[in-house]
């Protein structure tokens, strides 16, 4: 009798190890809400995801999602937690300090502990990173000891030199600009993949279109411009108003210092509403006409000009980094003079070079059908760049390549060992292997 079967074993889901001081619940970090959304649409494909992070944020308004779990009670201090998260789920090391260069050597040894462990019993087939401290190379340097893959991802224009690359198999980012400047910098290869942003929690349900949006009130965000924009239209417009969401920065600290240096001795502005920091922006968008995003420094693509896309929403952007690309011809690119992009970015811009950019705010605001044709030119960069599925596509296939090994079935012990000088292996207590009692 004919035993045999066309049944086929099914074949087992890759494993990824997010691996990563940070925390990816930082509401205050769009790094982190890229990355959280990478690894929620892999979990929907069946991928097996584990995360290990700690809490660190970017700033203290970033932890209100975390917050609500009750983690940052002093006593957890030291300890891991694990916090569920829909289909993820976030195991956490609670730090005494948020900020990421205040992590003591004993917190720093503890995770790394953690990770080892971690290595050995989720077996990761790839693990992912982003960080570009000394600690951070530890992670990449631990997963290529033991033949696992690492992928890094990279959105912003800081990293310099190739240590930080030494044992990373793949980079990636949000834009074709970044990857185009890391490898005439530095010679290395960078896959852009997009933008990752859900749109139903960013998407307003309905538009007032009666404001002009800024958000993240910061000296390398362009905060100074927005205020002159303001101070321009005051008089002239006062119908135009500037809603200002802070987020890392801090609004009146800025707006003193730059009211300051041009001889004004004021508090505030009538036409600037100022709005705290949230994690519902669909009621911000929804009231948003017009968002602007002058940023000085390298900006890899900017989340929020993805968000405004997908609202339809046209933005004034500078035409640095990887902005222009975020939203092709929807909107008014500001041409300024290379010191205004220079650290510490608190140079102001002459007004006559902001002339003609406020010409075109008060033009989105008087002339309907013209404000209508750049309306749906967003709309249309949003569906056509920034759709979620095609992003996570691009990210599949740019992961393939490292996942196909299946790093994960291999003997990590044996691989951990033929890397070591002495041919020995650092193996965590709980994956120890013991004799049989006699």
């Amino acid at each position: 009798m004919n035993t045999s079967t066309d049944e086929k074993t099914p074949t087992r889901k890759p494993r990824i190890l997010w691996a990563n001081f940070y925390c990816l619940m930082d509401s205050s970090s769009g790094a982190s809400m890229a990355v959280r959304e990478m690894l929620i649409q892999l979990a929907k494909r069946g991928y097996e995801i584990a995360i290990l992070g700690a809490t660190v944020f970017d700033a203290d308004k970033g932890k209100s999602k975390l917050a609500k779990h009750g983690v940052f009670n002093k006593d957890n201090q030291g300890k891991f937690t694990t916090i569920s998260d829909g289909d993820l789920k976030h195991t956490l090391l609670i730090t005494r300090s948020i900020v990421r260069g205040q992590l003591g050597t004993d917190e720093t040894f503890k995770w790394i502990s953690r990770y080892t462990t971690a290595l050995h019993e989720f077996k990761p087939d790839l693990v992912y990173l982003y960080g570009g401290m000394i600690s951070d190379w530890d992670i990449a340097d631990e997963a290529r000891a033991r033949g696992i893959p690492v992928a890094f991802y990279l959105a912003n224009g800081n990293y310099h030199g190739t240590r930080w690359n030494r044992d990373i198999d793949l980079i990636l980012t949000d834009s074709r600009a970044t990857a185009d400047m890391y490898l005439e910098r530095s010679g290395i290869p960078v896959t852009p993949i997009g933008a990752f942003i859900d749109p139903e929690p960013v998407i307003a349900t309905q538009h007032e279109r009666k404001h002009v949006l800024f958000i993240n009130p910061s000296w390398a965000k362009g905060v100074s411009i927005v205020i002159m924009f303001a101070l321009l239209l005051e008089k002239s417009r006062p119908d135009i108003i500037f809603e200002v969401v802070e987020s890392r920065g801090n609004w009146q600290l800025i707006f003193d210092a730059v009211l300051k240096e041009l001889g004004q001795d004021r508090k505030s502005l009538d036409n600037i509403v100022i709005t705290s920091h949230t994690t519902d922006m669909r009621p911000v968008y929804g009231r948003a006409r017009l968002l602007l995003a002058p940023s000085l420094w390298w900006e890899s693509s900017g989340r929020i000009l993805a968000e405004a896309m997908l609202n339809g929403i046209p933005a004034l952007i500078t035409d640095r980094g990887g902005m222009p690309e975020m939203i092709d011809d929807a909107g008014y690119q500001l041409h300024l003079h290379d010191l205004m992009h220079e650290k510490p970015y608190t140079r102001l811009p002459r007004k006559e070079k902001l002339d003609e950019a406020a010409d075109w705010i008060t033009s989105m605001f008087d002339n309907e059908q013209l404000y209508q044709e750049e309306v749906k030119k967003a709309y249309a960069v949003g569906k056509r760049l920034h759709s979620l599925e095609a992003s996570t596509a691009r990210f599949e296939a740019a992961l393939q390549p490292l996942l196909e090994q299946k790093a994960g079935d291999a003997d990590l012990v044996e691989n951990l060992k033929s890397t070591h000088r002495h041919g020995l292996a650092d193996v965590p207590e709980s994956h120890q292997q013991t004799s049989d009692p006699a």
